[in-house]
């Protein structure tokens, strides 16, 4: 049976679409695997190179029960040009095209950067603070031996190894002579200290050295002794959030027990705390300046290593907690080995969960000046922004914590990328 007696046959009983057959030409199966064979070839049809001269196929008089093929069938059309590769893949960064156009109307963005590097990269502490400012408070009438010399080793330690501006004051109580209220002295002390360069690049250390306690409402005060009859006394909620609202970061060292308050609260950078103990029996094992001592011998020692690096605030408070054993031992021999004893307290809150613990750097030694145009290493990110704006405090602080070994930073852009 040939493929037209076929069609003839099953034409009527067919479901399929009736196909009409093209005019002076058989019907043929070949047109429709034509069509299939052109889905797989982005080739025009005008370009095709078909050979439409008859051929007389081998199996034509050999295949028994096998139908011979029409000689006007159409040979399978092959594509005239060349064969298509496969793209080699890229990063999308790669392949961007290299045509850019800088944004219009900041290009303070690339100076604000660059002068925000240049100020960390140029600063003697070589960290992230351009300088650091310390308030170092005692009270006036504080009667314990030793309180004035321990608070002033502190501070040559500040101002002579890490090269801190400092300040120390006596804390007057509200009966001595020309002071009505010690709680509106301090409050009016804090406030003007943190008023002064309250930026992100500044560190304000913040020292009291005294006694402490929780009133009769449960609320903390600083008390220049430790009989509450006769004690002048500071509330420090009020002192705490002076500190809290403050823009720069802020590192609170109390040589006193600290009574933790699920109040704190920071939105801008980082407030830390290092107390002496977080419970008011501490000075019954432990020397009443030993605290002070022992944060001062430790600033000293990490800041006369040959290549001192910055010691942060975490750090130092487990370096102080190490120590403990021994300075509760060295006072009181006669107990042996100490297995139990208050340890220091660290506290950490920040408005930005990415920002690292305060750290205190001494001064790094007088690099050699390069020209200009000096060779060296280099090292280029390119970096796709989105579309938000770009918030200039979030890279500062990116740029404060850049590591060390880098000599000088050179920003270029914003761009925006011209696709074709």
């Amino acid at each position: 049976m040939t493929w037209e007696d076929a069609m003839r046959k099953y034409r009527s009983s067919s479901p399929l679409q009736e196909l009409a057959p093209l005019p002076g030409r058989r019907i043929s199966p070949a047109p429709n695997h034509a069509a299939r064979v052109r889905h797989h070839f982005p080739q025009d049809p005008q370009d095709m190179e078909i050979d439409s001269s008859p051929t007389t196929p081998s199996n034509a008089h050999g295949t028994p029960g096998r139908p011979p093929l029409s000689d006007a069938r159409i040979r399978t059309p092959l594509p005239s040009g060349p064969r298509l590769e496969k793209p080699i893949s890229t990063s999308p960064l790669a392949a961007a095209p290299t045509h850019f156009a800088p944004l219009p109307s900041i290009d303070s963005i690339k100076v604000d950067l660059e002068n925000a590097a240049s100020k960390i990269l140029s600063s003697p502490h070589r960290s992230r603070y351009s300088s650091v400012c310390a308030l170092l408070i005692y009270w006036q009438d504080d009667e314990y031996p030793g309180v004035a010399a321990a608070v002033e080793e502190l501070a040559g330690v500040f101002g002579k190894y890490y090269q801190f501006a400092y300040e120390v004051l006596k804390i007057p109580s509200s009966a001595s002579d020309g002071c009505t209220n010690s709680w509106r002295w301090l409050s009016r002390i804090i406030n003007d200290f943190t008023d002064k360069s309250d930026t992100r690049d500044v560190l304000k250390i913040v020292y009291y050295n005294g006694y402490s306690y929780l009133d009769e409402h449960r609320e903390m005060v600083l008390a220049s002794s430790q009989d509450r009859a006769k004690a002048s006394t500071i509330r420090w909620s009020g002192i705490q959030q002076i500190l809290e609202e403050a823009r720069s970061d802020t590192l609170i060292v109390m040589d006193a027990a600290y009574f933790p308050s699920s109040k704190m609260v920071r939105q801008k950078g980082v407030l830390e705390l290092i107390a002496a103990s977080s419970s008011e029996d501490c000075f019954d094992v432990l020397d009443r300046n030993g605290f002070t001592r022992t944060l001062a011998d430790q600033l000293r020692t990490r800041a006369t290593q040959r290549f001192p690096n910055p010691l942060s605030a975490a750090e130092l408070h487990s370096k102080l907690l190490s120590v403990y054993p021994k300075i509760i031992q060295d006072k009181h021999p006669e107990k042996g080995v100490v297995v139990s004893f208050p340890s220091p307290l660290h506290i950490q809150i920040s408005g930005n969960s990415r920002l690292p613990s305060i750290t205190l750097s001494p001064p790094q030694p007088p690099r050699a000046l390069y020209p200009e145009n000096h060779h060296g290493p280099q090292l280029t990110f390119s970096m796709r922004l989105t579309e938000e704006a770009i918030n200039l405090e979030s890279w500062a602080e990116w740029l404060r914590m850049m590591p060390d070994g880098i000599r000088d930073v050179k920003v270029e852009g914003p761009y925006t990328t011209t696709f074709r």
